[in-house]
């Protein structure tokens, strides 16, 4: 009896283990990555998309065992050719694409494009939040908000805002605020923030709706050209208590706010999606990772796949409708 038995349970641990080896062979996660990592990022090098891109790279070759990350610039066109690059990427986890907010308005702005924003990408994880920020350079004297809307409305078309790119959201953000308030600018569009900054230090051009993150390196100094006059969301941000929402200064129902997450091909096996979304989730939430999104104007999010997906969603319908009614094209 002895012996039988043992034959018998020879045989079931053989047969458990010819059924758990293909099953753990065939889990695509078990062990990603194996070969380096291609982060598309669609405005070039030296403003907030590529400084958070390379925080990104910095945190999943901590959290990844092995994981090497390039970062890969590839600006022009609101974003769209590297969002076209990441759609006839293998669907492996080996290309991923760093997606701002303003990818959504992709959809509504141009006739023809090579994908469809609402179908053709995977949301993985939810990187930060930063708050759009009333900027001016040194062309304005106005020390705060008040003074500003008073001598701007003085002088309708005679100040410059710029953004990062015509249907961006920093745009949507100019045309949204002078249609609440009845201010008039002339949009000077950039292919990046990096190159805006540089205009707006030298006077060039007078303002911007841009990101916190595309100024946050030039404000909190008292010798500082760039001030801030006020910030989107409901409340003010921790990073610039001195600063009002536009809220406190009269401006009602405009909480402008940014977002950066993480797109994969659709076809991602899920297990790879998972373990993105967990690494992501956790690097960014990390001291260091907190850290580092601060020091560039922003705030970590921990959001699953799911939660991610509902906001993209929801974004590109109501961002829809903001364009809409507003008539931003393209020029």
């Amino acid at each position: 009896m002895k012996l039988h038995f043992s034959a018998r349970a020879a045989a079931a641990l053989l047969t458990l283990a010819g059924l758990a080896g293909p099953a753990a062979a065939a889990d695509p996660a078990a062990d990603y990555p194996t070969r380096p990592i291609t982060l598309l990022v669609g405005f070039p090098a030296g403003g907030p998309s590529d400084t958070a891109a390379r925080i990104l790279a910095n945190r999943l070759e901590h959290e990844l065992p092995g994981a090497r990350v390039v970062v890969e610039n590839r600006g022009g066109a609101n974003g769209t050719l590297a969002a076209a690059a990441l759609t006839k990427a293998p669907a492996d986890g080996y290309t991923l694409f760093l997606v701002t907010k303003s990818h959504v308005n992709t959809k509504w702005l141009y006739r023809h494009l090579p994908f469809d924003p609402a179908t053709d990408f995977q949301p993985v994880a939810l990187l930060l939040t930063m708050p759009n920020v009333l900027v001016v350079g040194p062309s304005i004297d106005a020390p705060d908000y008040q003074t500003f809307a008073a001598d701007a409305r003085k002088h309708p078309d005679d100040y410059t805002v710029f953004s990062t790119g015509n249907g961006s959201d920093p745009h949507l953000a100019a045309e949204e605020f002078q249609e609440k308030t009845g201010l008039k600018f002339r949009h000077i569009p950039y292919k990046g923030g990096a190159q805006g900054m540089v205009d707006m230090l030298s006077g060039r051009v007078d303002l911007s709706f841009a990101t916190l993150g595309t100024v946050m390196s030039h404000l909190g100094d008292s010798s500082s050209k760039v001030r801030a006059l006020a910030l989107g969301g409901a409340k003010r941000d921790p990073l610039l208590p001195d600063v009002p929402t536009f809220g406190e200064v009269g401006v009602a129902g405009f909480e402008p706010i940014a977002w950066y997450g993480v797109m994969a091909p659709v076809g991602t096996p899920r297990p790879i999606l998972e373990k993105l979304n967990h690494a992501i989730n956790h690097g960014m939430n990390q001291p260091e990772g907190v850290a580092l999104l601060h020091k560039m104007g922003a705030s970590p999010v921990n959001a699953s796949i799911e939660d991610f997906t509902a906001l993209y969603q929801k974004d590109i319908e109501t961002n829809g409708e903001l364009i809409r009614h507003l008539g931003v094209t393209l020029d």
